[in-house]
Parts: C-alpha cells; sequence; structure tokens
C-alpha cells in the first residue's frame, strides 16, 4: 500500500516478514504407502502418499524450533500414528515405520 502524504513524500507499509524455513525430512520405511507429516509452530508440511522406502527433505515454515511433532497414517491401517513434542534443535527427520499390522514413528 503506497499512500501520498505530501509533495515528494511516499510512506509505504512494510513489507511482512516471512518465517523462517527449515530442512526437514519426512521418510516412509513401512511395508505401506503412508502419508508423514510435520507440524511445527506455524505449519503443516505433508510428503502426500509416498511409497515405502522413500524419502525427502521438505522447507517448512516456523517461528521456533520448539513444540514440533510429526504424525502419519497409513493405506491400508486404521488410524494414525503421531509423536511427542520434540524441539527442531534435536531432530531432524520423522520416519513411518512398522508392517502391515502396525506403524509408528522414528524421531531421528
Amino acid at each position: 500500500m503506497v499512500a501520498a502524504v505530501s509533495a515528494g513524500m511516499v510512506v509505504t507499509a512494510p513489507a511482512s516478514q516471512a518465517a523462517p524455513l527449515a530442512a526437514f525430512r519426512l521418510s516412509n520405511f513401512s511395508a505401506t504407502i503412508a502419508n508423514v507429516c510435520v507440524h511445527t509452530d506455524v505449519a503443516v508440511k505433508c510428503s502426500g502418499n509416498i511409497a515405502a522406502g522413500k524419502s525427502t527433505v521438505y522447507k517448512v515454515e516456523y517461528k521456533g524450533p520448539q513444540h514440533w511433532y510429526c504424525t502419519s497414517t497409513a493405506k491400508g491401517l486404521t488410524g494414525a500414528a503421531s509423536t511427542p513434542y520434540f524441539s527442531r534443535d534435536d531432530v531432524k527427520e520423522c520416519a513411518e515405520v512398522g508392517n502391515i499390522f502396525g506403524a509408528s514413528i522414528q524421531l531421528k
């Protein structure tokens, strides 16, 4: 937004500050297709339905490294897996692991 205040003087609104981005790996090492998500303090980033044995690094928005957690749902299994809160300082990856009888998330 630009507003003319007086002749020769222009005032502009400050640019919005974008949240910083952190690299975070979402992996699926289970026996089924899974959707793995990381939840930061301001955003959620999901892998989509990725095949077993796949791993990708994503850029995720955040304000602080505390109170992050991961969730996952696997095709063919009921329910979802989730982790307790963790700090991004300590954890750089969430990996779905398990078999057709159940899955869980490892923090790495």
